[in-house]
């Protein structure tokens, strides 16, 4: 954490002078950890703290899609034998492409409410059966409301932070409640959802043993 403080205070200027073109950057920046497996959440906070909620959540959206989409499209594609072999030892792997194999794009939108490193995630759906637009499309609507949680709670600290600071506008206590609420309510509901989704899962992947082809 201290290591992401610290590249936070010294890239926030650099992506902020760069306008439109760090917005763009910053979604780059997303992609490739995608790639390399670093968590995103954290990233998705980063970009509520430089640019606020709107261009934030632009970023947050662009990189979570196009690393979505290399991560799907490498491990079909590119790394399919290699990462076939490693996870078909996995129980999880076997439940999740179970239950994908019955209910498709349900399960997967069900699964990104689910604590999961996202570029593993996003790697594992390229070896089950799903179609590749299903996927996306059933991908890019569910992680609405946790790239939204990310970045509002980023933006939020950020004018927090300033108002302790005195370079923003003054807090009322009743803002403060309020944030607390949202971040309570956020928390319980991506929480419960998360539960479901495990249930889910849990029930249809009951008894399969074997990974099906992805479709092509």
């Amino acid at each position: 954490m201290s290591h992401f403080i610290e590249w936070l205070t010294v890239s926030q200027g650099y992506f902020q002078g760069l306008g439109w073109l760090g917005v763009l950057a910053m979604g780059g920046v997303i992609m490739v950890a995608q790639l390399v497996l670093i968590p995103v959440a954290p990233l998705g906070i980063a970009c509520g703290m430089m640019f606020g909620l709107g261009k934030g959540l632009l970023a947050v959206t662009l990189g979570t899609g196009l690393g979505m989409t290399l991560n799907f499209l490498i491990a079909r594609h590119v790394a399919r034998a290699a990462l076939t072999h490693r996870l078909q030892r996995s129980e999880k792997f076997r439940l999740i492409d179970a239950a994908i194999g019955k209910e498709g794009w349900k399960i997967v939108a069900l699964l990104r409410f689910v604590p999961m490193p996202f570029g593993v995630a996003n790697f594992c759906y390229g070896l089950t059966a799903i179609p590749f637009w299903p996927y996306l499309f059933a991908s890019m609507a569910a992680i609405i409301p946790s790239n939204f949680f990310f970045v509002w709670f980023g933006a939020s600290a950020h004018e927090s932070l300033k108002s302790l600071l005195g370079s923003g506008h003054p807090r009322q206590p009743f803002e403060y409640a309020m944030m607390v609420i949202g971040l309570c309510a956020a928390f319980g509901g991506l929480t419960y959802i998360s539960r479901i989704a495990r249930a889910a899962v849990a029930n249809h992947g009951t008894g399969t043993e074997t990974v099906e082809a992805p479709a092509e």
